[in-house]
């Protein structure tokens, strides 16, 4: 009878066993190597340690990690845990409901273990103490097992500062959170401001590399950010399980609810837990691992003075870990030129890009942004223009522009400019590229460029016809060259050319915009364009100018004026 009650009961906890899911292999070294024997089977090692003071008193939760280095499966030992204070004070620890009952050989496993304290003072915990006692003795006797020092990984909440120099980096330091996994290094890399619908946010970026040879997970945690009044709690923005390949880098991004008027001065890097008090009722808390201290210069000044000065036409240098543009997709700026609204209010600045497949096939245009920023820190996002074509083909290049509304006070001589990801964490954006620019200074000689166009003008001569009534008749006739630069592919939203016929007083008599794609595009040669005016005046000017529609309305670029 014995006998088969025994069997019974270790087929009850070889089941129980087998449905709760173990540590990963990479977390036994905390209690194989540095673990403390409670058996002469069991290791133990603590994970982590909550002291945190609540609207009822202080709760302690110690999260320990077992290793069973036996051959077989074997009971938690039968042991009381407490929590020791530098005073100490010894605070019996309750079981969590989720915790195994017994473990497999070789195996590690997580048992959590909490007490609520009607204390509102401040107190440390010093160690977690695990306690033989013997109720029947009489008197009732103790005796410790061990007592592991726990001072250096105590938590005591968001508002908790690290003491331990080995848990405070400097940003771009690259570290570990070994709690969770010492195969993947971390580094930050980026830190943006963002609008958006949800409020000022600031993404925080980092760079995952798993340093071994096995396929890896990035485990959960998370980044808060923290000023000198108050903690922002942190987002991971990437959701679902990140995997990376042997000796593989990715960036993994966080949102902080902290904008522009928020000076944070550090990151926390935390890891999540949780505490089961039954089945209906769970406490989820987090535990502070790293702390990274943010640059106390982080201006737009300081940043330009970092951004390398882009040379016209140049390859720009992508990030190689981008996710929109591809590495046989050369990407260039052919011009950056500046607009005035013919309406007045604001200025447009229009940049250029070249888009080239290198490749043997068929690409997909990529879709990234274009942001510019001002010496002043103002951030102008561009408008991408409407119409474009869906696929590169190989080895020929295609022009695409991206407008920007600017303030009239804006001159745009000290620019950044940036190349981003909208697509991958959606509504938030992701800078792939970023370098220092200045709008191009307009050349004043016949020879008109309205990139990739080149426009040459021979000569133009206007005639003048006293018509009947007040309408007179200007007939306006041009000798010119258009030319392409490169050999590149435009489409019909293409900016264009506006001629303007202006008399002595600055009074406009006429003018014609022409496209340079389509049905009636602009061509080379001798071209005749009459107009109709209540003007009749002989010294005239001819005005070119290249205009493109926003949604603002028509903004335009004085390109060259001549005068007979």
């Amino acid at each position: 009878m014995k006998t088969m009650c025994k069997q019974t009961i270790m087929t009850f906890i070889l089941l129980i066993s087998l449905l709760i899911p173990t540590v990963p292999l990479h977390v036994m070294a905390n209690a194989q190597e540095d673990g403390y024997h409670v058996t002469d089977s069991i290791k133990v090692a603590v994970k982590s340690v909550l002291n945190e003071q609540t609207a009822v008193g202080t709760t302690i939760i110690a999260v320990v990690r077992m290793y069973n280095e036996g051959s077989r499966l074997t009971r938690v030992p039968d042991l009381e845990v407490r929590s020791r204070t530098t005073e100490g004070i010894d605070y019996i620890m309750r079981s969590s409901a989720s915790n195994v009952i017994a473990i497999q050989p070789k195996e590690v496993v997580e048992l959590s273990y909490m007490v609520a304290v009607d204390r509102r003072d401040s107190f440390s915990v010093s160690e977690i103490v695990w306690v033989d006692v013997d109720e029947y003795a009489s008197p009732r006797q103790e005796r410790t097992i061990t007592a592991i020092p726990v001072s250096s990984i105590e938590w005591r909440g968001g508002d908790a500062i690290s003491t331990d120099p080995s848990a405070i980096k400097s940003w771009g330091e690259p570290f570990t959170i070994s709690v969770l996994s010492s195969s993947i290094e971390y580094k930050t890399v980026r830190l943006t401001e963002q609008n958006t619908l949800q409020g000022p946010m600031t993404i925080v970026g980092l760079l995952a590399a798993n340093k071994t040879d096995m396929k890896k997970n990035i485990p959960d945690f998370r980044i808060d950010g923290k000023s000198d009044k108050k903690v922002y709690t942190g987002k991971r923005l990437e959701q679902g399980t990140l995997t990376l390949e042997p000796g593989e880098q990715r960036y993994i991004h966080f949102a902080i609810p902290a904008g522009d008027k928020v000076k944070l001065s550090s990151l926390s890097v935390l890891t999540p837990e949780v505490y089961t008090v039954d089945d209906k009722t769970t406490i989820p808390y987090s535990i502070g691992q790293l702390t990274i201290n943010l640059p106390t210069e982080n201006n737009v000044v300081k940043l330009m003075d970092q951004l390398e000065p882009y040379v016209w036409n140049n390859r720009i240098m992508i990030d190689p870990l981008n996710k929109v543009i591809q590495p046989d997709i050369a990407v260039s700026m052919s011009s950056l030129q500046i607009h005035t609204s013919t309406a007045g209010g604001f200025k447009v600045v229009v940049a250029k890009f070249k888009l080239q497949n290198l490749s043997d096939r068929p690409t997909p245009v990529p879709h990234f942004q274009a942001e510019l920023t001002s010496i002043n820190g103002n951030n102008y996002t561009g408008t991408r223009q409407t119409t474009i074509v869906e696929t590169l083909i190989p080895n020929v290049s295609y022009v695409i522009y991206y407008s920007f509304v600017l303030p009239s006070a804006e001159n745009g001589e000290q620019l950044a400019m940036g190349i981003l990801d909208v697509d991958s964490i959606t509504p938030y954006k992701i800078p792939i590229a970023m370098f220092k620019t200045q709008v191009q200074m307009q050349k004043t000689d016949n020879e008109l460029l309205f990139y990739p166009f080149k426009v040459k003008l021979n000569n133009w001569a206007v005639d003048v016809f006293m018509g009947i009534g007040k309408d007179n008749t200007y007939r306006l006739k041009i000798d010119s060259e258009i030319n392409l630069q490169d050999e590149v592919v435009v489409d019909q939203s293409f900016p264009k050319m506006k001629m303007e016929l202006v008399d002595s007083q600055g009074k406009i008599i006429g003018s014609k915009t022409l496209a340079f794609t389509g049905e009636n595009k602009f061509v080379s040669g001798i071209q005749t364009f009459n107009f109709t005016s209540e003007i009749w005046d002989f010294s005239r000017s001819l005005r070119i100018y290249e205009t493109i529609d926003t949604a603002y309305g028509e903004a335009e670029r004085l390109v060259a004026t001549f005068k007979q």
